[in-house]
């Protein structure tokens, strides 16, 4: 897939960089037609236009609903179709390349998850939203385009966003990165680099537990006879008086907060970004994406002490009676290392792109992503996502 991006931005730099602008237009009538070319004419009540697709065309003025400059080369017609610029050749299915979003040419996507919007605040400037259908989470995307020199662009960006109603919007992060974007706006290919981070209230620990779960404060086991600290005791008066030394045993069913959680949970989490996205026309109305982000983060590690402890519970008979009944139990008490573990997600959005016109397209990625932890091993799943796209 990577080859045949490569491919085509390479036969792009072949071709004439002489060729020469012109004067084209994209004209849209009431009826949602639309043509690209160039006015020979106008007489105030009718156009006279040469497009690519049909050659000479009058039109009525009457029946067109606008008419807007297009600041393309005569090099970006492919298939015999003019592929216009737009604001959605600023995008891939979710990450974007270094090409600025132009003025007037502000768009929205439509996601089953949620909606986006994307505004342009100067020619090389853009600021948009992006949220859930219930706002929760939301954030704010920035994009600064920096340099432009022929078919080599470079954009820094930034998605700052929290969990909004949900959790109070305590829980908050960001996507920071910069772009390298190299080819055109029909044919491109980009490569990016940049840090993610995001921060979860300390006094809270039970919100996105699962992902902030560290370890075990105490290893022990009751159940299982392989543990290096099995605990042979079946009475569950036994266990319940063993977790109650420990401070735990009220958090039976939930997580805990602070000191007497069953689990060290982290407060924050930074990650390496990497991309490699691409788009490369297809036909007259189609283009192929090829979009991936790689996360890479390092999990801090739990190293445990081993202790022993004393325990005296309330033991029952056959007949009812009661008998206080000692055990000695051997566990770990765990604390934070100074070692960490790799954890690497790879988010991979093969995708393609159906531009119904100028100011409307349809996308559909079979995406999914891949895990890789060494305590845990490979994990993946499919994520398949389709969205619209249009100009306003």
């Amino acid at each position: 897939m990577t080859f045949t991006l490569c491919s085509q931005i390479n036969a792009q730099f072949a071709e004439g960089d002489s060729l020469s602008s012109k004067n084209l237009f994209l004209i849209i009538k009431n009826d949602g037609g639309e043509y690209i070319g160039e006015i020979i004419s106008d007489d105030g009540r009718e156009i006279l236009v040469i497009t690519k697709q049909v050659g000479k065309l009058y039109l009525n003025k009457s029946e067109i609903s606008s008419i807007s400059k297009v600041e393309e080369k005569i090099s970006s017609i492919k298939n015999g179709e003019f592929r216009a610029s737009g604001p959605f050749t600023t995008r891939y299915y979710f990450t974007n390349n270094a090409l600025p979003i132009k003025r007037n040419e502000n768009y929205g996507l439509i996601h089953v998850y949620g909606p986006e919007v994307h505004l342009s605040v100067a020619n090389k400037t853009s600021v948009g939203v992006m949220a859930s259908w219930i706002a929760s989470p939301i954030a704010l995307a920035l994009k600064q385009q920096i340099l432009s020199y022929k078919k080599f662009h470079f954009s820094i960006g930034s998605i700052i966003g929290s969990s909004g109603y949900i959790n109070q919007g305590q829980t908050y992060g960001g996507l920071h990165w910069g772009t390298i974007t190299l080819g055109d706006r029909s044919s491109n290919i980009s490569f990016s680099a940049g840090v993610a981070h995001i921060n979860w209230p300390s006094n809270d620990d039970n919100f996105m537990s699962g992902i902030r779960e560290i370890g075990e404060r105490f290893s022990y086991s009751f159940y299982d006879e392989t543990h290096p600290y099995f605990i042979a005791e079946e009475d569950y008066n036994a266990q319940y008086a063993f977790e109650d030394s420990l401070n735990i045993s009220s958090n039976w069913g939930w997580n805990g907060n602070g000191d007497n959680s069953r689990y060290f949970y982290k407060n924050k989490q930074l990650a390496t970004v990497i991309g490699i996205s691409g788009i490369a026309p297809i036909g007259k109305k189609a283009s192929f994406i090829f979009d991936s982000m790689v996360f890479i983060t390092e999990n801090q590690d739990v190293n445990y002490k081993t202790k022993e402890k004393d325990i005296i519970y309330e033991r029952f008979d056959s007949q009812g009676n009661s008998m206080l009944t000692p055990f000695t139990a051997k566990y770990g008490v765990g604390s934070i290392a100074n070692t960490t573990t790799r954890n690497i997600t790879f988010i991979l959005m093969p995708a393609m792109r159906f531009n119904k016109s100028y100011e409307k397209a349809f996308q559909v990625a079979l995406a999914g992503f891949i895990n890789y932890d060494e305590l845990d091993g490979l994990q993946s799943a499919p994520i398949p996502m389709i969205s619209w796209l249009r100009k306003f």
